[in-house]
């Protein structure tokens, strides 16, 4: 039978699909994007979760899962689809996406739905149910009123209204999928959470727990937003044990003045609690970050490689 829950969930039906997820696809619990906590509530303040299943009494056997911000319902992203292996070629997938597109879509003020796939016969499916896959990625795009991609970006952008600093919450769980792929490039970077150039291409709802996980490594991250959660700029630091503190961040083009403040106002955090050393690694070929850096009294200490690509390593004097 078919079901829809509204997170949070019980307990047992978390167990039940762990149980569907890692004997079906997921090597650990890391490849998982909604975690248990997540199941349990712990976000249902700010992110509105919806569980699609189909079940028997005693296991579930197909799952997809959507999540939204409250305050921002335009996107949402889909993830965690699964089906056992001995219920696959019957449909499930494809009609639970199905059910989950069609119920977001319901929301009067939706506007799309991101997933990510590299799977080539998934894509068929989706692409099947409207999504289209976003350039020079492997995330996918379903627009509501039939809109290519960059007309959805060049709307959901097109008008920004006051913007301020704010410290990396889950809030920012789905509008951080939009940010990034708004603008694909090969100077996008953030050492701080592993991205490098366009390797997020393939991240959907994974994005935002790159971020996330910098808590519990001795590290922060903060956003440029507005009043809709909609992310402009993002900032990062991650600490080593000798209390230095590499600083980085990105943010889109024509709000280079806002991710200068955004930097700064770390650097007084940084400042605050002692730090030994600050620091940054920034792409050789990005000059105008670079420039940005300068601004703020990092200078060029020396030239190192990371993934075979040329970087300078600043220091804040």
């Amino acid at each position: 039978m078919k079901k829809t829950y509204t997170i949070p969930i019980e307990e047992k039906t978390i167990s039940q699909l762990y149980n569907l997820w890692l004997n079906n696809g997921y090597d650990s619990k890391d490849d998982i994007d909604i975690k248990e906590i997540h199941m349990s509530g712990i976000e249902k303040a700010v992110s509105e979760i919806k569980l699609y299943t189909y079940e028997d009494e005693n296991s579930i056997n197909s799952s997809c899962i959507t999540v939204y911000d409250k305050k921002l319902k335009k996107i949402a992203g889909l993830g965690e689809v699964c089906t056992k292996s001995d219920s696959r070629g019957k449909g499930f997938a494809k009609d639970l996406c199905r059910i989950a597109k069609e119920d977001f879509f319901s929301n009067s003020e939706s506007e799309g739905i991101f997933l990510g796939t590299v799977n080539p016969l998934a894509q068929k499916i989706y692409e099947n149910l409207g999504w289209v896959q976003i350039p020079n990625s492997k995330v996918m795009f379903n627009s509501k009123r039939n809109l290519t991609f960059e007309e959805f970006i060049h709307n959901y952008y097109g008008h920004s209204k006051s913007l301020e600093i704010n410290e990396g919450s889950p809030k920012y769980r789905i509008p951080i999928i939009p940010y990034f792929f708004s603008e694909i490039s090969s100077m996008k970077v953030d050492i701080n959470v592993g991205i490098i150039g366009n390797n997020y291409s393939s991240m959907c709802l994974s994005t935002y727990n790159k971020f996330d996980k910098l808590s519990s490594e001795a590290g922060d991250w903060f956003v440029v937003s507005d009043h809709e959660n909609k992310i402009y700029a993002t900032s990062s630091y991650i600490c080593d044990n000798n209390r230095n503190f590499r600083i980085d961040g990105t943010y889109k083009e024509n709000f280079k003045n806002e991710f200068k403040k955004l930097i700064s106002y770390n650097i007084h955090k940084l400042n605050e609690i002692n730090s030994k050393i600050i620091y940054s690694h920034i792409l050789d070929e990005d000059k105008e970050k670079i420039e940005i850096f300068n601004q703020l009294g990092f200078k060029k200490k020396k030239n190192i490689k990371i993934q075979e690509r040329a970087f300078s390593e600043l220091i804040l004097e």
